[in-house]
């Protein structure tokens, strides 16, 4: 391994430091959406909230996905705006209040509000820390980096399922309550911590503050010998320069994706991974998992308990992708996941149409465990993938508005699904598990054909995949020392 591909893959404890604050951020996710999962199912809730009807259902969780399309909306604005590091602030005090709402709700529409309080907070960092994260990344580990986002979201659902597996034992409101409050913990941490944090340099180099983004990306990148040192001169100058191009060219709001064809084909393959993420059925499976496990005859507390066992799949197979993201590759390791999770939800399907209705514990356990499977298989080569791969090929001058516009195509999806899947199980049961059949496999051939590979390539760098100028390829330089950095220099002048 050469001196520069050692360098692009070294994580100072300072970065490491900056992304693992960040993804605090991200737990806000992961307990809202798993929260919901467990807290519908309590008795005191449904009692308490009563009539709680299949349509109330769908409606206390998908307006959480409309605040969160509110959110990311918001976040296109605020991310170029005021920074990446206020917007996450901001996020965090919406948070606070939208848990607060929830957890003294005493009508469902105060609820509701709550909701869609909570929706918003987490639209804006679910859009912003992966974002901010691909931004301060090494080249060489930026899938793990970014990949962080997905995995604290993870976490936050899986402790979100335990926390309401614990409060099932519980008696009275506190059932439902305590977990809804749980999710303010992360917020005032965020709140607390969020002076600390730097901006993004290459934020501040949209801003035009050089001198700032040089002594940030220098604490990030640390050099650690003279090597190293020309490296980062080499490296923050390749940066510098091509903001400084791409702004010089900007349009303002959606102009750059009607006046440039690299921009149409970015958004594109965005708005694709995006979509295809919530196609793969892995959110009608979260929010109504324990709906699945009475329907194959499993009642009481056993019900919760799997959905605890089920939340701790999320964070063990996600470690070990975002751990061999950057030497697997995105592409690779999302069309193979496609298939994968077809064949998971085929076993899925047949098992619940066979054993449903009859005594064969065996049979539903192995549905069962195929469901578990899924979800693995999804956490290992999707859950942070799709964070990590649009906001790496989005170009400086469109990165927070097309990472913004194909998050909110994943969350229309997501909130479509939610108020359809109640119906569907309803009326065609295990038949609806087709429809993510064939949303995998359609997946698997698009990402195969168009997809391209980022890995190792600094963001500048990604441009050139889709048919930018690049105005310093530090691929070219091939030695070390300051005579490279002069050589840099000098093709940009060229």
């Amino acid at each position: 391994m050469s001196e520069a591909q050692k360098y692009r893959r070294n994580i100072n404890p300072y970065t490491l430091g900056c992304s693992m604050f960040a993804v605090v951020g991200s737990l806000l996710y992961g307990i809202d959406s798993g929260v919901i999962s467990t807290t519908i199912s309590h008795p005191t809730f449904t009692n308490y909230f009563a009539p709680f009807t299949p349509g109330v259902k769908g409606a206390v969780v998908s307006t959480f996905g409309g605040g969160s399309f509110l959110g990311v909306l918001f976040a296109g604005w605020s991310a170029d705006a005021w920074g990446r590091k206020y917007s996450i602030m901001f996020a965090a005090a919406v948070a606070l209040i939208g848990g607060i709402i929830q957890a003294s709700s005493v009508k469902i529409g105060m609820l509701i509000a709550g909701r869609i309080i909570g929706g918003f907070a987490v639209g804006v960092m679910n859009m912003v820390i992966p974002v901010y994260n691909s931004e301060i990344a090494p080249p060489g580990k930026r899938g793990l980096i970014t990949g962080l986002h997905g995995q604290f979201v993870s976490i936050g659902f899986g402790t979100a399922n335990w926390i309401g597996f614990a409060c099932s034992y519980a008696s009275g409101a506190f059932q439902w309550r305590f977990p809804l409050a749980f999710q303010c913990l992360p917020a005032v941490i965020v709140l607390v911590g969020i002076f600390w944090l730097p901006f993004s340099p290459r934020w501040l180099l949209e801003k035009d503050r050089v001198e700032e983004a040089y002594a940030i990306l220098k604490k990030l990148h640390g050099p650690q010998n003279e090597e190293e040192e020309e490296l980062f001169e080499a490296e923050f100058l390749q940066m510098k320069e091509q903001i400084r191009y791409d702004m010089s060219i900007r349009a303002s709001g959606f102009k750059p994706f009607l006046q440039k064809k690299s921009n149409r084909k970015r958004l594109a393959v965005s708005v694709a991974v995006q979509a295809f993420t919530q196609l793969t059925g892995v959110n009608v499976m979260n929010y109504y998992q324990t709906d699945l496990y009475k329907g194959l005859g499993i009642t009481g507390h056993t019900v919760l308990l799997l959905s605890g066992i089920f939340g701790l799949d999320g964070p063990t197979f996600n470690l070990l992708g975002i751990l061999l993201v950057d030497s697997w590759g995105r592409k690779r390791t999302l069309w193979i996941t496609n298939i994968a999770m077809a064949l998971s939800i085929v076993c899925v399907m047949c098992l619940t149409a066979v054993f449903q209705h009859s005594s064969n514990q065996v049979g539903k356990g192995f549905a069962i465990a195929f469901l578990f499977i899924f979800s693995g298989i999804y956490s290992f080569g999707y859950n942070s993938i799709h964070y990590i791969y649009v906001p790496e090929i989005m170009s400086q001058e469109v990165r927070a508005i097309g990472t913004a516009i194909a998050v909110e195509v994943n969350v229309l999806i997501n909130i479509v699904l939610n108020q359809v899947s109640p119906i569907a199980f309803a009326n065609i049961g295990w038949r609806y598990y087709s429809v993510f059949i064939a949303t995998n496999l359609v997946a698997a051939v698009v990402v195969f054909l168009y997809f391209p590979e980022t890995k190792g390539k600094t963001l500048e760098e990604i441009g050139e995949l889709f048919g930018d100028e690049l105005i310093i390829n530090m691929s070219d330089i091939t030695t070390v020392g300051k005579s490279d950095v002069e050589a840099a220099m000098a093709v940009h002048k060229e």
